[in-house]
């Protein structure tokens, strides 16, 4: 695998760097239209057509990788108690898609494994965001890059790795280089220049509330790649696309990719 195409971003820069990805990013997969994080998530994304999806992986109890967000089984499950003090069998086992609608009773939380699997198969870019339960920073970026280090093909161009924990991320640094990276942040902080430099990030993901057009176009001059979460009005994404951003996260991408087509 390799990263030439993610250029890492330094200080310095006056240009925001051509990145090998769309602009429209489905968010969990296409989280407004199927249960979040699930192989029907992904899989509608791709009917809906796009490119790249990004989802959240953390560990069970005995060290799997598998797509969840939350701590707490219980907004996205049938279960109950935390995600690290349930074993995979446990947590495979449960019902990850009555909380979203009746017809998607019976959809399972999915191994990391079997995600790559199915990227593979349908031909997506991915953003895996390394989302640990809490004490589980290293270990959570250290089993997820051993899981693409066994499972992402050598063919295929390795998935962009971002965290709001900056300890996973240098894990990630650590155990997977040839993975791009990107510093996940709420609002900027006042050191993100740094912590992208020691992390070797090569995007910037904000909030929308705090990635307005003035600071997206402000972040371009020094030559960021900002990726906003969580758009899903076609308006504010063709604002932030005139503004220089470089993708968006969204719950619907086919709403989005079908205003963008015709804006």
């Amino acid at each position: 695998m390799t990263v030439e195409q993610w250029p890492v971003w330094k200080s310095g820069l006056t240009a925001v760097p051509t990145l090998p990805m769309p602009f429209v990013v489905g968010h969990r997969g296409s989280s407004a239209h199927a249960p979040e994080n699930t192989l029907s998530s992904i899989r509608k994304a791709a009917a809906q057509g796009c490119r790249m999806v990004e989802f959240d992986v953390k560990l069970s109890r005995d060290r799997v990788a598998f797509l969840m967000h939350d701590s707490a089984l219980s907004r996205t499950t049938n279960g109950r108690g935390w995600a690290a003090r349930r074993d995979w069998e446990e947590i495979r086992a449960l019902d990850a898609g009555s909380w979203f609608s009746p017809e998607a009773a019976g959809e399972h939380p999915p191994s990391l494994e079997e995600v790559v699997e199915l990227l593979v198969e349908l031909d997506l870019q991915a953003n895996i965001e390394i989302k640990p339960c809490p004490g589980r920073d290293l270990e959570t970026a250290e089993v997820v890059c051993g899981e693409l280090k066994l499972h992402w093909p050598d063919s295929k161009a390795p998935p962009l790795l971002s965290s709001f924990s900056r300890a996973s991320l240098e894990a990630a640094k650590r155990v997977a280089p040839y993975c791009p990276r990107g510093l996940l942040v709420e609002r900027l902080p006042r050191d993100w220049r740094q912590a992208m430099e020691r992390l070797g990030c090569s995007t910037l993901h904000m909030s929308q509330k705090y990635a307005d057009p003035a600071r997206i176009a402000e972040l371009g001059a020094d030559g960021v790649p900002v990726l906003v979460y969580t758009v899903n009005d076609p308006d504010q994404a063709a604002r932030l696309r005139r503004a220089g951003a470089a993708a968006v996260f969204t719950d619907a991408p086919d709403r989005l990719l079908a205003a963008l087509q015709t804006a």
